[in-house]
């Protein structure tokens, strides 16, 4: 039987899970990403004095595989287990602690993980993708990318419906998906609490991680939906002096932050979701996976490629005069 071929758009953790899955059981994978790495929201910020992470704070796992999952990649001193204490936000103006369980912080810099991910696929950077069609995939360039066994979409629902006008059954289930926007800047200061992570219970912030890999000092911090809101169109300058500002305020520091990096997620948490692991065209071979269609979550993204990758694995080799055995109104939960 002729070598499978898969497209992916998209290499967050659902993108690069599915292909480096697919990539394993002997699939010839393309993935196409329109930003210069692969990541999606576990993203580095390169700095003079190390790295930091500009995207999700950490790796959590609630259930399995995914706990395994974890447990392996400590094995492999890509991920260490976050320990250090954690301030809880104010009640009474007084400060709680507490230690965070099956939580992880990255040995390596996101760029090596995602590698590893994605295994023997091939990645395509700044490749931005205009059109997918049954089996096709389309950029923005005119280039037609075709003969796909299946095509993989994975990226957040409003910039993947502008791809869908060819495959309306699939686009129609993701125009009522909405996401929720965060602010995230790395920061740095002196004093403040001598934890590892901060907990807000604020309207404007709401969480901070020390970045041990980008020197001294160094926090990530991420808004609340509600700062995100509000100055979803402001300049990057205006949201930093009012992240800045803010934490000043809540944390009583005596020295001014320097903010060395900003970034919007437009689209960091959907509200709700389609529900199961992936939604699929079983006639056009299209699937739609992440986090519009799985939840919200490192986690749910991780399940939603591997999953799909598993039943595609599957399917070749109980039918192979159909390979692909997707239907859009069948999920698997």
């Amino acid at each position: 039987m002729a070598q499978l071929r898969a497209g992916i758009v998209g290499a967050g953790i659902a993108g690069a899970s599915c292909a480096g899955t697919l990539a394993a059981a002997g699939w010839d994978v393309e993935v196409f990403e329109q930003a210069p790495t692969a990541g999606g929201r576990i993203f580095t910020q390169q700095l003079n004095t190390g790295w930091a992470m500009m995207g999700s704070p950490f790796i959590s796992a609630k259930r399995e595989p995914f706990r395994s999952q974890l447990r392996d990649w400590v094995r492999q001193g890509w991920l260490v287990p976050l320990r250090g204490n954690v301030w809880l936000g104010r009640a009474a103006d007084a400060w709680a602690h507490t230690q965070l369980k099956n939580h992880y912080t990255l040995q390596i810099e996101p760029a090596q993980l995602m590698q590893h991910l994605l295994g023997t696929a091939r990645l395509h950077t700044q490749t931005r993708v205009a059109t997918l069609q049954p089996r096709t995939i389309i950029l923005e360039n005119g280039q037609t990318m075709g003969n796909y066994d299946c095509v993989i979409c994975s990226v957040p629902a409003p910039q993947a419906i502008p791809m869908l006008d060819a495959l309306p059954r699939l686009r129609e289930r993701l125009v009522d998906v909405r996401y929720r926007p965060v602010w995230s800047f790395l920061m740095r200061w002196e004093g403040g609490p001598a934890v590892d992570v901060i907990q807000f219970d604020d309207h404007l912030l709401k969480l901070a991680v020390r970045q041990t890999a980008g020197g001294e000092g160094l926090w990530m911090v991420h808004s609340s939906n509600e700062f995100a809101e509000t100055y979803l169109e402001a300049s990057a300058m205006e949201a930093c002096t009012r992240g800045a500002s803010a934490l000043m305020g809540l944390l009583g520091l005596p020295w001014p932050v320097e903010v060395e990096a900003s970034h919007l997620w437009r689209h960091a948490q959907p509200e709700g979701s389609i529900g199961g692991f992936w939604l699929g065209d079983r006639e056009n071979r299209v699937a739609l996976i992440g986090d519009g269609i799985a939840g919200t979550g490192v986690e749910r993204a991780w399940e939603s490629g591997v999953r799909l990758a598993q039943s595609l694995v599957q399917a070749k080799a109980e039918l192979t005069n159909c390979p692909v055995d997707l239907d859009v109104d069948q999920f698997v939960s």
